[in-house]
């Protein structure tokens, strides 16, 4: 992972979120119409690296496995989603050395429709929204210790977010969908060795030293009315650098079902 292209990551997806933020809103009609409201599951796999610095400099790499369960309703301007996602796998290695690997993310947000534009005579639907987060992350490398000593690395988020849908329907049944997420100001908490130093472990983070975020692209097919299945892929990103740094990438084949009450 090259920090210069994180960075650059960063700075492209926050210009684009600004930009889109100058747009006027939409009919919430045609919305109501697009929007895959309703309860969701998906279940993802893929690739995960992970730089972590409170215990080591090394990249550590392998497969970790992704479950997801969200919530999305519309109400008479506005959509409220919620979401929650877990991922574990004890599969991720340098070399010799595996580790033990936990996220947690709980997200929950507001979505606020944009002005559709029109890209070969069809129309793109845009939405909006701030959102606020919580994301847990634990390491524990599968290494012996003795007495007090620990090889465990821990990290959380408090944030406050923008979070970016976009839906173009390519038939009736057929829409290709993507989604942007950001955390911009975040409470963050990070274990440290009060031996070693003496900082705090509790910080006030930006999105440039407190950074979780992701993207997904994918086409969802409407079985029913009411029932639709989503292959998507996506990338999440997770950057930490107010202490010692910690950065995670990771690129996932996603499969979805989502059922509208």
């Amino acid at each position: 992972m090259n920090i210069c292209m994180v960075n650059k990551f960063t700075s492209i997806c926050f210009a684009i979120l600004i930009c889109v933020a100058n747009l006027p809103g939409q009919d919430s009609l045609d919305c109501k119409r697009t929007f895959p409201s309703g309860i969701t599951i998906e279940y993802g796999f893929g690739n995960y690296s992970l730089k972590d610095e409170y215990i080591s400099k090394e990249k550590y790499s392998g497969t970790l496995p992704y479950y997801s369960i969200g919530w999305a309703r519309h109400h008479e301007t506005y959509v409220y989603r919620l979401d929650m996602s877990y991922r574990n796998s004890n599969n991720i290695k340098n070399y010799n050395v595996s580790t033990n690997i936990t996220q947690f993310t709980l997200n929950q947000g507001f979505l606020y429709p944009l002005r559709n534009i029109s890209i070969f005579q069809k129309d793109l639907y845009l939405w909006l929204g701030p959102s606020t987060e919580f994301f847990f992350f634990y390491n524990d490398q599968n290494i012996a210790v003795s007495g007090f000593d620990y090889a465990q690395s821990l990290a959380g988020l408090f944030s406050i977010g923008l979070n970016l849908n976009g839906i173009y329907p390519l038939r009736n049944n057929l829409h290709l969908e993507s989604s942007l997420r950001l955390t911009v100001l975040s409470l963050g908490f990070r274990r440290v060795d009060n031996e070693e130093d003496d900082q705090s472990a509790v910080k006030l983070l930006t999105l440039f030293s407190g950074l979780n975020s992701s993207f997904d692209l994918g086409v969802r097919y409407y079985l029913l009315d009411r029932l639709s299945v989503k292959l998507a892929y996506k990338f999440e990103l997770t950057r930490i650098s107010a202490w010692d740094p910690l950065l995670s990438a990771s690129d996932n084949l996603i499969i979805g079902l989502t059922y509208r009450f």
